[in-house]
């Protein structure tokens, strides 16, 4: 296509000016973020249907959640490296951005050494705790979290750089590309293990064609400098990766303790009512994507942010508020939907004043969407006492779970009441906010 000069317009070039815009940028990432999460939520439901042996699902969906609890945390290092490319970019420093990639592929390549190191150990007694049908499973699930965690590098050089349709882009990929060797390692009769190690094989495509990419950052001469410590950037990363690590294992922890207190049939009933629930948890996504870098924009310039803050919970209560709605409304259908055959081993589950189980569940999540929201907007206020708020609701949820368990919905009740008293400790220390000064400049 010609412009009005009658050069050629491609679709990069119609792209850049959106690209370079606050809300463009954040519509971006937005619909790529709730595209993405779309499709990962897709291949748990299609692998209910396809994983059909009895503690199968199970076996995936806790492997799953272990994934989520060991590696959300840590994805934390994309917004170190997102920050220190960026500083860096703007300033021009191209070669020493590429001292701090090549510095962190190599921790990371390490990291992800030590952590199949760790897996291998590991895989005979974690398989008999979560009553596995092989420890190589435990060993699988090593090779994929190694894999994501070096694939934060070429996100956080794209975040950095404001690519954010190839951003988007890679996250759909990588989700798309999972579903794909999935269904065809599970159709070919390696049951759980293909299913888990779809995600290790869609992290190594991306990794190769994104460091291909940007194959400048990892080869060539560069001029060292000694006033830069790449190292230093690592400490940023130990507060966020703390609050997102104990807010993704209190989500995520529930399964695990139901597959080692109840056994596999019951972890079965509980993995397929999970399914419903926590999708809920993806609301938060994109508008956090949006409130962050607004609020942390306001910060620096020493102003307000307590209307932002609210619009996005408001924004947050209403998108919550009609799928759990839905639920409420078609408890019979949303079970069958998510959970296909198996909808009928939970639709006539129960909770507290007769409570449907999805309906609860979703409520559950609903309410730890909103503290998900909240804990990155005080990340983006550069606080970290509330950290402890949410070490000491993990505690409480395990040994009310491990007190409390009884029946699947009691498990829901004791993550509903530590979720509420959560909620409302971080509403008021969200409000109570103050402007900053004017930041410094000083690197990340």
């Amino acid at each position: 296509m010609l412009d009005e000069n009658g050069r050629s317009s491609g679709i990069g070039e119609r792209l850049t000016p959106l690209r370079g815009t606050l809300l463009g940028a954040f519509g971006v990432m937005m619909v790529a973020i709730t595209l993405a999460s779309a499709l990962t939520y897709l291949f748990s439901i299609i692998m209910t249907r396809m994983l059909g042996k009895a503690g199968a699902f199970s076996n995936f969906n806790s492997l799953n959640s272990l994934f989520l609890i060991i590696f959300t945390g840590s994805s934390a290092i994309q917004t170190v490296i997102t920050k220190n490319i960026a500083k860096l970019d703007v300033m021009g420093e191209h070669d020493k951005a590429c001292l701090f990639v090549r510095a962190f592929s190599r921790w990371l390549a390490w990291a992800g050494f030590v952590i199949l190191l760790v897996s291998a150990a590991a895989a005979w007694p974690l398989s008999h705790i979560l009553k596995l049908d092989s420890p190589m499973l435990a060993i699988i699930l090593g090779t994929y979290v190694a894999i994501t965690l070096y694939l934060m590098l070429p996100y956080g050089l794209l975040q950095g750089e404001q690519r954010f349709a190839g951003l988007g882009a890679a996250s759909i990929s990588a989700a798309l590309l999972r579903i794909v060797f999935g269904v065809s390692l599970v159709a070919l009769g390696f049951g759980v293990s293909g299913a888990m190690g779809a995600g290790t094989l869609a992290g190594m495509c991306l990794v190769g064609a994104l460091v291909y990419y940007y194959r400048d950052y990892f080869h060539g001469k560069v001029d060292p400098s000694r006033d830069f410590n790449p190292a230093k950037a690592l400490l940023a990363f130990i507060p966020i990766a703390i609050a997102i690590f104990l807010l993704i294992f209190m989500t995520q922890i529930d399964v695990l303790l139901i597959k080692a207190l109840k056994g596999a049939i019951e972890a079965d009933r509980y993995s397929y009512g999970a399914l419903a629930g926590k999708a809920v948890l993806f609301f938060p996504v994109g508008i956090s994507v949006v409130m962050f870098p607004r609020v942390s924009q306001l910060r620096t310039r020493g102003e307000h942010t307590r209307r932002v803050l609210a619009l996005s919970l408001m924004a947050c209560l209403l998108l919550e508020g009609a799928v759990v709605g839905f639920y409420a409304l078609f408890p019979g259908f949303t079970a069958t939907f998510f959970a296909g055959k198996h909808g009928k081993e939970i639709s006539g589950l129960t909770g507290v004043l007769g409570v449907p189980f999805v309906v609860l569940f979703g409520l559950v999540m609903a309410v730890f969407a909103l503290i998900y929201l909240l804990v990155y907007y005080q990340l983006a206020l550069d606080r970290t006492a509330f950290i402890g708020l949410l070490a000491v609701g993990a505690v409480a949820e395990v040994i009310g779970i491990a007190f409390f368990h009884r029946t699947l919905p009691d498990v829901l009740l004791v993550m509903l009441v530590v979720g509420v008293m959560l909620l409302v400790v971080n509403l008021i220390l969200s409000f109570m906010e103050t402007p900053a000064g004017q930041s410094d400049g000083s690197p990340v």
